[in-house]
C-alpha cells in the first residue's frame, strides 16, 4: 500500500517516519485508487485516535496534491523487534532468542497497546515482529510501539477488499483470519502475540495443530507449564484462547513470577556457577576503524547467519574500582560505566572526546572500539542455561556503537547482551563505551 521513508523535519531536524501512499500495481488493480486512498487515511485516523505509550503517534497528515502524493508523518524509532530477533523475509529460518525476561516484557507491552486498540474497537490484524518498534530508552529492551494499521479493522466496518484476498502475514495470522479476514477480532491479535512470544523465547515458529512444538523441549530452562500457556494463546478456536489482552497479561505476569522464583532458587546454588568453555585467541583485535558494506561484513567480521561470531574468544575482566575494566587476555582497558544516555554516532564520538579532555582514569587515548574489539565483550552465553553469570558491565547498556562505518550515513554496532552485530543509521541512539590499549 505504501512506502515509508526516514525524513528530517524542517527547522527542528527531528527524525520522523514519512509514509506515502504508493501502492503496488496489483493492489491498485484489485482494490482501486479511491479505495486505497480511503484505506490509507483510515490508517492515519485510526493511529491518530489513540494516545497510548505502546502505540506510535501520528504527527501530521497531508491529503497530497499535484506535486505530492497523500502522506502522513509519525514517530520514528530505530529499534525494531524483527531486527532484534534477526528475522528475515525467509521467516521459517531460525531467529535469535531474546531471553525470558526481555521476551515477557515485549509481549506484555504489545498486549497493553493492543488492549487500547481493542477498547476503541480496532483490530490490528497484522501483528508481527516487524510491526513492533522499540523506542530508545536509558537501558533494557526498549518501549514497544505498535505501527502499521493499514490492515486494521474498525468496529462495525466492512473493509474494502478483493474476494479471496488474505489479510495479515504468513505464520503470524490466526486461522480464522486466514479463512475470513472480516471474522478477525481481538482474539486474532492475541494469537499473533502468542506466535511472537514463542519465537522470542525459542528462536522458532511454534508450528500448527499436531505439529506444534513443545517449549520445554526447545528451551532447557522452561518447564512444560509454559506449554499450558501456549496451548491457550495459540488455540485454533478463538473461544479457547485468552478472552482479551488483559487476561493474557495476567497470565504473562504469572509466568514471570514463576520464572523469577525458579531463577532465584537455581542461582542461589553456588556450585552451578560456571565458566563457558572458551579459549584464548591467538590474535589481537583490530584497533583501526574501517568502512565495510553489509555484503562483505559477515565474512569480514567472521559472523554466522544470525550475525553472531563464528567463534568466541576468551576474555577475563578485572575491575579495580577505578572506573576501568581491564581484559587481561586482550590487553584492552574499557570504560566501565559508558555514556549515561544512548547517543547518536556523532555524539558517541563527542563522549569519547570529553573523556580525553577530562583525562578520565588518568588517560587521554580513549576511542570508540571497533567491531572486533566489541565482540570480545560477548560472553558466548547466547543459549539458555547460563543465566546466573554476573556481567562485568551494566547489562542495560548492551547496544554499543563501534567506530566502524557501513556507509556515509550508517555505522556498525554490537548488542553485547544477545551477542550479535548489526548496522544502523548514525542518527539512531546507542550507548558509547570507550576503550584503549592496556
Amino acid at each position: 500500500m505504501g512506502a515509508v521513508y526516514k525524513a528530517a523535519m524542517p527547522v527542528t531536524g527531528r527524525i520522523v517516519a514519512l509514509k506515502v501512499l504508493k501502492a503496488a500495481e496489483i493492489m491498485e488493480d484489485l482494490v482501486g485508487e479511491e479505495a486505497l486512498r480511503e484505506m490509507f487515511f483510515k490508517e492515519a485516523a485510526a493511529m491518530a485516535s489513540i494516545s497510548h505509550a505502546n502505540v506510535a503517534a501520528i504527527l501530521d497528515v497531508d491529503q497530497g496534491g499535484e506535486d505530492s502524493p497523500p502522506h502522513f508523518t509519525m514517530e520514528y524509532y530505530c529499534g525494531n523487534l524483527g531486527v532484534l530477533m534477526g528475522e528475515t523475509y525467509e521467516v521459517e529460518k531460525p531467529s535469535r532468542r531474546l531471553g525470558v525476561e526481555a521476551s515477557l516484557h515485549v509481549a506484555r507491552e504489545m498486549l497493553s497497546g493492543l488492549d487500547r486498540l481493542h477498547y476503541e474497537g480496532i483490530v490490528h490484524r497484522d501483528v508481527k515482529p516487524f510491526n513492533v518498534m522499540l523506542a530508545e530508552d536509558e537501558g533494557g529492551t526498549g518501549t514497544v510501539k505498535l505501527i502499521d494499521f493499514g490492515l486494521s479493522k474498525l468496529r462495525g466496518e466492512t473493509p474494502v477488499r478483493h474476494k479471496g484476498m488474505v489479510v495479515g502475514s504468513p505464520y503470524y495470522t490466526a486461522p480464522e483470519q486466514e479463512a475470513d479476514p472480516d471474522a478477525a477480532d481481538a482474539r486474532s491479535d492475541i494469537f499473533s502475540v502468542g506466535v511472537t512470544l514463542f519465537r522470542m523465547l525459542t528462536g522458532m515458529l511454534p508450528g500448527e495443530g499436531a505439529k506444534r512444538r513443545s517449549v520445554c523441549d526447545i528451551h532447557g530452562d522452561l518447564d512444560c507449564g509454559w506449554d499450558d500457556f501456549f496451548d491457550r494463546a495459540l488455540a485454533p478456536a478463538p473461544a479457547d484462547r485468552f478472552s482479551d489482552a488483559m487476561d493474557m497479561i495476567k497470565a504473562v505476569d504469572r509466568l514471570e513470577a514463576d520464572w523469577r522464583a525458579k531463577k532465584d532458587a537455581t542461582c542461589s546454588a553456588a556450585d552451578l556457577l560456571f565458566e563457558p568453555e572458551r579459549h584464548a585467541p591467538d590474535w589481537r583485535p583490530r584497533s583501526e576503524p574501517i568502512k565495510v558494506n553489509s555484503k562483505s561484513a559477515r565474512a569480514y567480521f567472521d559472523l554466522d547467519e544470525l550475525w553472531r561470531p563464528n567463534e568466541y574468544g576468551f576474555a577475563r575482566f578485572e575491575d579495580r574500582g577505578d572506573g576501568v575494566v581491564r581484559d587481561t587476555v586482550t590487553g584492552l582497558a574499557w570504560e566501565k560505566f559508558g555514556s549515561r544516555y544512548p547517543l547518536t554516532w556523532e555524539r558517541a564520538h563527542a563522549h569519547v572526546a570529553r573523556l580525553n579532555r577530562n583525562g578520565y582514569a588518568g588517560r587521554s587515548d580513549w576511542r570508540l572500539p571497533t567491531v572486533d574489539e566489541l565482540t570480545t565483550l560477548f560472553t558466548g552465553r547466547t543459549e539458555p542455561g547460563e543465566f546466573c553469570m554476573e556481567p562485568a558491565f551494566d547489562p542495560r547498556k548492551s547496544r554499543l556503537w563501534s567506530a566502524d562505518a557501513k556507509a556515509f550515513t550508517a555505522a556498525w554496532y554490537a548488542d553485547a547482551e544477545l551477542g550479535f552485530v548489526w548496522w544502523q543509521d548514525r542518527t539512531c541512539r546507542f550507548f558509547a563505551r570507550a576503550v584503549c590499549g592496556a
